[in-house]
């Protein structure tokens, strides 16, 4: 049998995964919850299962094998992936003996962490070639530019995700690990944040992880100029109809026809819709919303970094010959900058920090979820000679030891 290529973009929110199939037209990854939950009955789900449970949405609990963006938990995550793979089934079924992998892991992976993975992919699993790398790795084998090939050579990759934002240049398709820098600030702080100011000022929604995350996704927005904004806070008002198990699960905003009845739930949000996702340019956004730190002194005298911040001095710490080179392609991949206004905001806020003679360019993808570029670039990947170069396969492993992956994949040493 030929050799199989199976790429999954293993994030802390959802897992991407598919096989290259050849086929262009067919070039979508199958999205899986990389969660296990349990409802309020007790009964416990795996990855999109808890999906067609509707009506036990409410009180829900989620466990992620992520613990501040580290894979920390091969024990929740492993029937995860033995999920995933029976989903992949009925398109493709599975050899792992002629399959080789192409896995995505945080940068910056603690090395015992990475180890563990490489032996579930070899001792576990059983596959016959591997690759591990950072998701932003993936993205330069995308094309991003609609009317002429983009210089893939010099990028900036901005990758928010789930857990926090991660600023990566790459040059030459290699990460320049020097330049690479954290946001703390991803979906989850996000969806925390509009938790507390919503219990806060409407309705106690703590249990409610799955209302939170649509909240979000259905209302807030970047904020052209967050002081502004503020000021015109009751032209921004939307009302958000609260999911009642009968006419919606999940709820929507209301429209300018809808009609509702007397007993309708409803939340009137305002400045709440722009005020959250401000968070990646004002974090101490977050300090004034925590009792202990709102009080304090020291937390609210001390310098924060935002996203353009780590932006100017993630490209400061490149080779000063491509510095304008990264500002002018800086591309945006992962779940949350899918926020209404992400890109015009950060390009707004760039041009004004970096230099006046440099040309700053910011794009998203085309024609592909921003969620599912690094999936993509995987795919991509698989069909150029260079991919067998740098796997590594099962009798590697063994000949040479677990610590053979580390040496061939792990980030240098600063």
């Amino acid at each position: 049998m030929s050799k199989q290529y199976l790429v999954i973009d293993n994030g802390s929110y959802n897992i991407k995964a598919g096989f290259n199939t050849g086929d262009e037209s067919d070039i979508r990854p199958l999205k899986i919850q990389n969660a296990l939950t349990k409802t309020k009955d007790g009964v416990i789900h795996i990855g999109n299962q808890y999906q067609a449970q509707t009506n036990n949405f409410s009180g829900i609990l989620f466990r992620r094998p992520y613990d501040q963006g580290h894979l920390t938990s091969w024990e929740t995550e492993k029937p995860i992936w033995d999920y995933t793979f029976d989903e992949l089934s009925p398109k493709k079924e599975l050899d792992p003996t002629i399959t080789h992998l192409t896995l995505t892991e945080s940068p910056f992976q603690l090395p015992q962490l990475s180890t563990s993975t490489d032996q579930i992919i070899f001792e576990e699993y059983g596959f016959n070639e591997y690759y591990r790398c950072a998701p932003a790795s993936l993205v330069p084998w995308v094309d991003f530019s609609d009317d002429a090939k983009s210089n893939n050579d010099f990028m900036l990759v901005i990758d928010s995700g789930f857990t926090c934002t991660w600023i990566i240049p790459m040059i030459y398709q290699c990460i320049h690990w020097e330049g690479v820098r954290k946001l703390p600030v991803g979906g989850k702080v996000l969806n925390g944040l509009l938790r507390e100011l919503i219990s806060f000022r409407h309705y106690d929604i703590t249990d409610e992880p799955v209302l939170v995350n649509t909240i979000k996704e259905k209302t807030c927005f970047l904020a052209d100029d967050f002081n502004k904004a503020l000021q015109s806070r009751q032209k921004l008002q939307c009302e958000f109809i609260l999911p009642d198990f009968k006419t919606t699960t999940t709820g929507y905003v209301r429209g300018p026809k809808d009609k509702i009845s007397i007993d309708t739930q409803l939340l009137r949000l305002s400045d709440e819709r722009f005020a959250v996702p401000e968070a990646y340019y004002h974090p101490e956004i977050l300090f004034d919303n925590n009792d202990t730190t709102a009080g304090s002194s020291v937390v609210q005298s001390t310098p924060l970094k935002n996203l353009t911040d780590l932006v100017v001095e993630s490209i400061m710490a490149c080779p000063e010959v491509a510095r304008p080179l990264l500002s002018a392609n800086i591309s945006l991949v992962g779940g949350s900058v899918s926020i209404p206004n992400f890109r015009n905001r950060l390009l707004s806020e760039l041009t004004k920090e970096l230099p006046s003679d440099w040309f700053v360019k910011v794009h998203t993808g085309t024609g592909v979820e921003n969620d599912e570029i690094s999936w993509l670039g995987g795919i991509n990947l698989t069909n150029d000679d260079i991919i067998n170069s740098i796997s590594i396969s099962k009798k590697d492993y063994f000949e040479h030891g677990s610590n053979w992956c580390q040496k061939q994949f792990g980030f240098k040493n600063l």
